[in-house]
C-alpha cells in the first residue's frame, strides 16, 4: 500500500496541491480554465486516445456497460437508504447527485494511467465518456428535480447540454475516421501534421485536469449537514467500488479491466455536480461539501483499494 501511495497517488497529490496553492495565492479565473478543458483539451484527449486505442473485442462495451450499470445500482442503493432516513425533495436529489456521479475524469484518468499504464488509461476513457454523457443529461434532471425548475426547463437544459458536449463529437469523429480504415496516427503531410497538433494539445489534458481539481478544492467550503456528507462520502468511496466489483464480474470483466472499473467506481464525487447543484439550487452546500470531503478522504480509501487490486 505504501508503494501505491508513493507511485500512484503522490504524483497526483503533488499536481493537485499546486492547483490548490495557486488558487489560494492568486485570483485565477477558474471558469476560463474549465472552458479550456471542456472545449479544447478534453475532446482532443478523447479523439487522440480513441484513434490510438485497440478497440478489438468487447472491452470497450463492457466498460461502458459498467459505467451505466453502476449509476443504476448506486441510484437504487441511495433510494433504498434515503427512504427510512426520511430524505425527500432537495436532500434526496442532492444525495443522488453526489452518489451517482464520480470524478472519473479529472481524477480517474490520471490515476488510471499511473496505476495501470496506457492500456488501463484507455479502458478508463470509455468509462469516463459514458459518465460524462450521463452527468450532463441524467445529472441535469436529478438536480432540477430537487430545485425549482419546471419539467420543460429540465428537458430543454438536458438537450442543450448534450448537443453542446464536444466530447460526443470527438468520439464520433474518431470512430468515423477508424471506420474508413485510414490510419491517421501514422499519416504524413497535412493529415499527419494536423493529427500531431491535436495530439500535442491532448498531452496537456491530464495535468491540467489535476490542477483544476486542486483549484476547485482551494475555494474553501465549510462542511454543513455533516451526517449526510459522511453518508454520501461512504456511498461514493466504499459502497460504489464494492458494487462495481460485483457488476464487473457479472459483465465478464477480469484482470486489469476489472481493476480499472473498480478503481473508477471508488472515485470521489464529480466536481461538476456542484455546478449543477448551484445552478438549480439543489442543496448546493451539501453537494459541494461532499465533493470536498470525498476528494480528501479518497487519498486514504484509494490507497487501500489500489493496494487490494494490485495485491
Amino acid at each position: 500500500m505504501v508503494s501505491v501511495l508513493l507511485n500512484v497517488l503522490l504524483p497526483i497529490a503533488v499536481v493537485v496541491a499546486i492547483g490548490y496553492t495557486l488558487r489560494r495565492v492568486f485570483p485565477l479565473d477558474q471558469g476560463s480554465l474549465n472552458r479550456v478543458m471542456i472545449y479544447g483539451l478534453s475532446p482532443a484527449l478523447i479523439f487522440v486516445s480513441l484513434l490510438r486505442a485497440n478497440l478489438t473485442g468487447s472491452g470497450a462495451l463492457q466498460m461502458i456497460a459498467l459505467s451505466v450499470g453502476l449509476v443504476a445500482l448506486m441510484g437504487a442503493t441511495t433510494l433504498a437508504l434515503a427512504w427510512p432516513l426520511g430524505l425527500r425533495g432537495g436532500d434526496l436529489s442532492a444525495m443522488l447527485l453526489v452518489s451517482l456521479f464520480m470524478n472519473s475524469g479529472n481524477y480517474g484518468l490520471p490515476a488510471a494511467r499511473f496505476a495501470f499504464g496506457e492500456e488501463g488509461f484507455t479502458q478508463a476513457l470509455f468509462f469516463f465518456i459514458a459518465q460524462s454523457i450521463m452527468a450532463q443529461t441524467l445529472g441535469v434532471a436529478v438536480a432540477a428535480a430537487g430545485g425549482a425548475a419546471g419539467h420543460d426547463r429540465v428537458l430543454r437544459e438536458a438537450l442543450r447540454r448534450m448537443v453542446r458536449m464536444p466530447q460526443i463529437y470527438a468520439v464520433m469523429a474518431a470512430l468515423l475516421i477508424r471506420a474508413t480504415g485510414f490510419d491517421l496516427t501514422a499519416a504524413d503531410g497535412l493529415a499527419g501534421g494536423l493529427f500531431n497538433g491535436v495530439a500535442l494539445l491532448s498531452e496537456a489534458a491530464l495535468p491540467l485536469m489535476l490542477v483544476i481539481l486542486g483549484m476547485q478544492l482551494g475555494t474553501g467550503v465549510p462542511i454543513e449537514q455533516p451526517g449526510l456528507v459522511a453518508l454520501a462520502t461512504g456511498l461514493r468511496l466504499v459502497i460504489s467500488p464494492a458494487l462495481a466489483y460485483g457488476l464487473g464480474l457479472a459483465l465478464g470483466l477480469h484482470g486489469m479491466s476489472l481493476a480499472v472499473g473498480v478503481m473508477l467506481g471508488g472515485m470521489p464525487t464529480a466536481v461538476n455536480t456542484a455546478i449543477l447543484a448551484i445552478e438549480f439550487d439543489c442543496r448546493p452546500t451539501l453537494v459541494v461539501g461532499t465533493v470536498v470531503a470525498s476528494s480528501l478522504a479518497s487519498l486514504l480509501t484509494l490507497t487501500v483499494l489500489l493496494g487490494l487490486l494490485h495485491g
